[in-house]
């Protein structure tokens, strides 16, 4: 997850407001974003990663009009409940706020990095199902790629290691062979894994395969050229 965190930290600019989903990729990108300046967080819940990232120096400054952190619920330990506590630095709101298309589209340069199961060659994304069965639903991470995109300087992330089940099975897929497609092939701009960033915006379908298939795992991209041509 590591060099999967410094790619998506290669398309983060000082300045930007960030949203991201909970997890382990989460905690690895707020990481890799330490040497970044004046970030502002905005989404639905923070976790532990925001204490090292305000340690590091990366938030924008603590105001009481405007404080850096926007959020509806912190989940984590003492540490992270001593941050939140400070109101110049964490703005605690209603899902009806940080999750209004409005609110977000208002925001600059809104960059939402979320994770997905399996992504296909027409830049679909699955973030539900695995094997058949859901696992997961939708949440909140819709509102929040649709409003980054909405976002004057805005950016849709979609970030994943290239391969799951202990290396046996690729996150980039030929299609996604079930009835449930999470997120739009149009909703998304820039799909990362730990060999490098596929930018999506504008392209071609047959571009867009070509761009994913350069980020699957090596050992996985000549089936998946094989079943493009196909």
């Amino acid at each position: 997850l590591d060099a999967v965190a410094r790619n998506v930290a290669s398309l983060v600019r000082d300045g930007d407001t960030l949203q991201f989903g909970l997890g382990r990729l989460q905690a690895c990108v707020l990481a890799a974003l330490s040497e970044h300046r004046d970030l502002r967080l905005h989404a639905g819940m923070v976790s532990d990663g925001l204490v090292q990232l305000h340690a590091s120096g990366a938030l924008a400054a603590p105001c009481a009009e405007r404080p850096p952190v926007c959020t509806g619920v912190a989940l984590g330990g003492p540490a992270l409940h001593a941050l939140v506590a400070d109101g110049s630095l964490v703005r605690f709101a209603g899902v009806e706020y940080t999750h209004s298309q409005a609110t977000l589209a208002a925001i600059p340069n809104l960059v939402a990095v979320n994770s997905a199961l399996e992504i296909d060659l027409f830049g679909q994304v699955n973030c539900e199902t695995l094997g058949g069965r859901q696992i997961s639903g939708v949440g909140g991470l819709v509102d929040f790629i649709r409003g980054a995109r909405a976002s004057a300087g805005g950016r849709a992330v979609i970030a994943a290691t290239s391969v799951a089940g202990r290396g046996r099975r690729s996150r980039i897929v030929p299609e996604l062979n079930h009835r449930l497609t999470g997120i739009a092939r149009t909703d998304i701009d820039h799909v990362v894994t730990e060999y490098g960033v596929a930018s999506l915006r504008g392209l071609g379908v047959d571009a867009r395969a070509r761009a994913l298939i350069a980020i699957a795992a090596p050992e996985h991209r000549a089936a998946l050229e094989a079943a493009w041509h196909t």
